[in-house]
């Protein structure tokens, strides 16, 4: 036979060398030009920055900046300044111009482990300065304004963050119940409300459109020119109908999948020594490795910052973390203050990692819209479409997140935190009166010596002449430091979860009929529905007898980004207008990366799934091919590609 017969038809990959090269800048032209052309969103505040200037930008981030005796900016200039430097292209300004507490030389009252506490850097202030080569660029994302002060739903955002800071300790079995307010710690005596008296507080106040809109969101009913009062079951909820539905922690916070040794007896324990486990034992496979859901938990009813020195401390910058105090034993979530203790430590992305690990062990098909696995089982999903490229594109898109939601927060809006509010405002009397009552328990000497043991001191606990405890409306904190140094509106944390839950719902199969809307329910190996609670102390799994209806996999998932996105609402540093409007930016995020990756496959690929305003979502797309993006509302009416890039924000014109 003559050797040319012998030579494969196709040895080496088609194109290559100079073809594939060209093939490559034709791709990334194309994903340039996605991006160049998609709707340009523009930033707007809602103008308090320049209203209140003379009164020392009191509704503004100036946490870091020195400040008097009652709060306020010391020297308005230092503002003035810190602005400049987080929006001038100069770099160098924030070490060269910027005069932070420190450098003003403001002394601490508060002593961390008998020593002067140091002062916390801003966090990442010119992020929003960083260039994005994948998915959309910060600059062309937005969000609406903040609510205003004296507005309806200011006030009923913190009158709810005030109330979950009364329900920090009661479980939250009995918070959705209504009726249990007992606190799960070991003080006698329960919250000032029910889940029930909360609820009926909230609907008390007054509510404009914008507020309408997230209530409806909260409710999934609307009965204009009404809108459904929240319940205890609705109450602290996410803007999903998923959210609503079943247990308030999402089962990706609770259950584990099955070892690859083998299924356990469904009652191993913490330090799990047993090979084989299952799913209501908690054990997340991490490879032989397990990651374990029962979480450390900060010191049951005991809060911080409810007096004015330790509070101006924080404003001033004072670094006092690390001097937390624990419960001695690990649980479930079980309590807001668990949930509030899993966001201030968690690695931003590990919540959505690990529900990507629940689901590759439990087998969740991947979306049927893709190439691998292939109808003739020939080709399977691994290094495409498969468990390392869903792990890492998970985590990878919590990067872009970030950088847009630092955009928002410190180049634009500068929100102040809910602990600035708290001291500047006074709510409905009933909630006003409890949360002085709470806040004068927190100063009694045995929770001052609970502080101490932690390495945590203040003194000159009234700070300023005429002060009367009895007008203390500070908000109780979850967390000694109280929030981060960076402002408050967009969420760091919201952001990230609207990118990374997106991400998930595309790439795993969320329905098992698309047409017809049904959703593909959370079920074990056996095809036994998934609805897990934690016991009453909170060490074991056992199943929600009071869930009825299925879950489902998507609802689990919109529940999971409400749960690490409000947990934050619990500990203090966040308002559910924050939580609300930075998920959806961060949906955008991810699917903008879904649109420029589509084009980069060597085969049509199609991904389908609910947003968290109920449309229906189709990304799909084909090699070298510009992709499609296609929506219906949850009416099933068909939606422009702008407008719902701009749904929550207005537009801006951009020349190409």
């Amino acid at each position: 036979m003559h050797l040319a017969a012998l030579k494969l038809p196709h040895d080496i990959p088609s194109p290559a060398g100079t073809h594939r090269a060209n093939s490559a800048k034709s791709l990334r032209d194309l994903c340039t030009d996605i991006a160049r052309h998609r709707a340009h969103a523009a930033s707007e505040s809602n103008g308090e920055e320049a209203d209140f200037a003379s009164a020392c930008y009191p509704t503004n981030f100036t946490k870091g900046l020195a400040h008097n005796n009652f709060g306020l900016v010391a020297q308005a200039e230092d503002y003035r300044v810190f602005v400049e430097a987080i929006n001038s292209p100069a770099p160098g300004l924030f070490d060269s111009h910027v005069k932070s507490a420190e450098d003003r030389e403001v002394a601490f009252k508060c002593r961390v482990k008998g020593a002067k506490p140091k002062w916390r850097g801003w966090e990442s202030p010119r992020a929003g300065h960083v260039y994005e080569l994948q998915g959309p660029d910060a600059g062309s994302l937005g969000m609406a304004p903040a609510p205003r002060v004296g507005s309806s739903e200011l006030s009923a955002e913190m009158a709810e963050v005030y109330a979950m800071a009364l329900l920090r300790d009661v479980p939250f079995k009995d918070i959705c119940a209504g009726k249990s307010k007992e606190k799960f710690c070991e003080k006698d005596g329960d919250a000032a409300f029910s889940g029930t008296e909360i609820a009926n507080l909230l609907n008390s106040i007054g509510l404009n459109q914008y507020e309408r809109n997230r209530r409806f969101a909260r409710t999934q009913e609307d009965t204009a020119p009404y809108v459904a009062p929240l319940s205890a079951q609705t109450l602290f909820r996410g803007s999903t109908p998923g959210a609503l539905v079943g247990p308030y922690i999402s089962q990706f916070m609770l259950i584990g999948a099955r070892s690859i040794a083998g299924d356990g007896n469904g009652q191993s324990n913490f330090p799990a020594k047993e090979a084989a486990f299952d799913l209501n034992d908690g054990f997340i496979p991490y490879g032989s490795l397990i990651i374990d859901q029962r979480t450390i938990s900060h010191k049951g009813c005991l809060d911080h910052m409810t007096n004015w020195a330790h509070w101006l401390d924080v404003q001033n910058g004072a670094n006092l973390a690390k001097t937390d105090c624990w419960e001695p034993e690990r649980r479930f979530i079980t309590t807001p203050r668990d949930l509030a203790t899993y966001v201030h430590f968690d690695a931003l992305y590990e919540a959505y990692l690990n529900a990507a690990l629940i689901l590759i062990a439990m087998e969740s098909p991947p979306s049927k819209g893709f190439p691998e696995r292939s109808p003739s089982g020939r080709r399977t999903p691994f290094a495409t479409f498969g468990g390392p490229h869903i792990l890492s594109l998970v985590t990878e898109v919590a990067t872009r997140c970030l950088k847009a939601v630092r955009r928002q927060k410190f180049n634009y809006h500068r929100r102040a935190r809910p602990e600035v509010m708290g001291a500047r405002l006074t709510l409905a009397e009933y909630i006003r009166q409890a949360i002085i009552e709470h806040n004068e328990s927190q100063n009694r000497p045995d929770m001052v010596e609970m502080r101490a043991k932690c390495g945590l001191t203040c003194n000159d606990l009234h700070a300023f002449e005429g002060y009367d405890p009895k007008c203390n409306l500070l908000l109780p904190m979850a967390f000694p430091e109280g929030s981060p140094m960076h402002p408050a509106y967009g969420a760091g944390h919201a952001t990230v979860a609207g990118g990374c839950v997106t991400i998930l719902k595309a790439f795993f199969e969320m329905f098992e009929d698309c047409d017809a809307g049904k959703e593909r329910e959370l079920c074990d190996s056996k095809g036994m529905p998934i609805a897990f609670v934690p016991t009453s102390d909170g060490t074991k799994l056992m199943k929600d007898a009071k869930t009825k209806e299925p879950l489902t996999i998507q609802g689990e998932l919109d529940k999971l980004a409400a749960n690490i996105s409000i947990g934050r609402n619990m500990a203090g540093v966040h308002y559910y207008s924050d939580y609300y409007d930075s998920l959806r930016m961060g949906e955008r995020v991810a699917v903008g990366i879904l649109l420029e990756q589509a084009p980069t496959y060597g085969d049509p690929v199609e991904m389908t799934f609910r947003s968290f305003d109920g449309d229906l979502i189709r990304v799909s797309g084909q090699a070298e091919s510009a992709p499609t993006l296609t929506i219906l509302d949850r009416n099933g009416s068909r939606v422009s590609v702008d407008d719902w890039w701009l749904r929550h924000v207005v537009g801006e014109e951009v020349i190409l």
